[in-house]
């Protein structure tokens, strides 16, 4: 893929690192290869020896180069992770689970369909709090400022890396689900069949999903968990679960390194009607 250029009269240091991604992205510099020295690219661009440095430090900023103390700025090679695909169909797998039996409900839960890292290859974590809702909870939920809710946070590690494959934060009206104690006890994680099962088993059916992406720079100690490179942004999914009452029922976070994160979107558009197609054709 061709790299966007930045566009206008734009600093000597911004037009080198220009030069030096495109030549990256096309493979003329390839994982591996140094970059030039700052005393070539002063001279081939012929500007100071600070303008040089910081031209690559766009790049290292970026996430495209290594570099550290005496050591030269070489190509960045790629990391080898496990992808994360996030597709709209994935939900509805969820949901088609709930109804099948424990053993098969035990095998696939969110990290398979996300990951595909079986969840006997990871670290899972689960911590249950009382919480109250906020002002912005609480527009959520549709109910009053300090309603009592369960703050739920998972965290999956891989054994074998000991890095983070998924991390997120939901709520849940206490009373929607009080009536399982089940439902109150961390110690019940991972639940098979996850929280669509949790939900059912209080007689509540999810109807569908609203979801919302944004990017956010992640902190140092995200980076380190994660094991992401420098420059990467953090994916926040936020996300709605309705159910058939048309309540929201749950509210989630999910935070994905986006240099490994796929979000796959599929949109169904209404056929036209013969009847739409006649009057069109006589206009």
């Amino acid at each position: 893929m061709q790299e966007e250029r930045t566009a206008g009269t734009v600093p000597v240091h911004h037009q080198i690192a220009d030069d030096l991604r495109a030549q990256i992205t096309s493979g003329q510099l390839k994982p591996g290869d140094k970059l030039p020295t700052v005393a070539e690219l002063a001279h081939h661009w012929n500007c100071a020896p600070l303008t040089a440095r910081k031209a690559i430090e766009v790049l290292r900023e970026e996430g495209r180069i290594t570099s550290g103390r005496g050591k030269a700025p070489a190509v960045r090679g790629a990391t080898r992770r496990h992808p994360i695909m996030l597709a709209d169909s994935w939900t509805q797998r969820q949901k088609d689970l709930v109804l099948r039996p424990r053993s098969e409900r035990a095998e696939m839960g969110a990290i398979e369909l996300t990951a595909g890292v079986s969840i006997d290859d990871t670290n899972p974590t689960a911590k249950y709090t009382p919480a109250s809702a906020d002002s912005e909870l609480a527009e959520i939920f549709d109910v009053p400022v300090g309603t009592k809710l369960i703050e739920r946070v998972y965290e999956m590690t891989h054994k074998k890396t000991g890095l983070r494959l998924s991390w997120s934060v939901s709520y849940i009206p206490l009373h929607l689900i009080e009536s399982n104690p089940a439902l109150l006890d961390d110690s019940e994680e991972p639940w098979p069949g996850g929280h669509q099962h949790q939900l059912f088993t209080v007689g509540i059916e999810l109807d569908r999903m609203t979801r919302s992406v944004i990017a956010v720079q992640p902190t140092p100690g995200e980076r380190q968990k994660w094991g992401m490179e420098t420059g990467t942004p953090m994916l926040h999914v936020r996300s709605k679960s309705i159910d058939t009452q048309d309540r929201v029922v749950e509210y989630s976070e999910a935070r994905y390194p986006a240099d490994r994160t796929e979000i796959t979107l599929t949109e169904h558009l209404k056929r036209w009607t013969p009847e739409q197609l006649a009057n069109a054709a006589g206009d």
